[in-house]
């Protein structure tokens, strides 16, 4: 998306298999942050690093094992609390509504002082990819 790779973190094991009907949404939701952090945000402003992080948990909250998405802006001007929206919103509803309903996931998103910060933890396949696979 035109970043500098500098400024960009991305961490997390290999091989954590997504269920089919989890992709598309899934891949819906990544594509709005990442839109929204090249027009306003870590991938747009000099100062901004972008640092996305994901962990698979092989016990979630229901016994079955879990992807969890952390995606981190930070070093942003951030505009005022009071100042208008600069679109529809709909990618975040997305975020908050659309994918806690569509996979039976867990999110927040939150716009902190320097950056935004969102959390994506959706449940994901039992089985285990095979290294050939990764």
């Amino acid at each position: 998306m035109g970043a500098d790779p500098e400024g960009v973190t991305a961490d997390g094991p290999s091989g954590i298999r997504l269920r089919s009907s989890t992709v598309q949404t899934l891949a819906m939701g990544i594509h709005e942050l990442a839109t929204n952090a090249s027009k306003y945000g870590a991938l747009m402003q000099p100062l901004g690093r972008l640092d996305i992080r994901w962990s698979f948990e092989p016990v979630g909250a229901d016994g079955k094992p879990w992807l969890r998405i952390d995606w981190r802006e930070m070093g942003l001007t951030m505009p005022p609390i009071d100042a208008p929206p600069r679109g529809t919103g709909q990618g975040r509803e997305l975020i908050e509504k659309a994918l806690p309903y569509q996979l039976g996931g867990v999110t927040s998103y939150a716009f902190e002082p320097d950056g935004v910060h969102c959390t994506i933890s959706v449940p994901v396949s039992t089985k285990k990819a095979d290294r050939e696979d990764v």
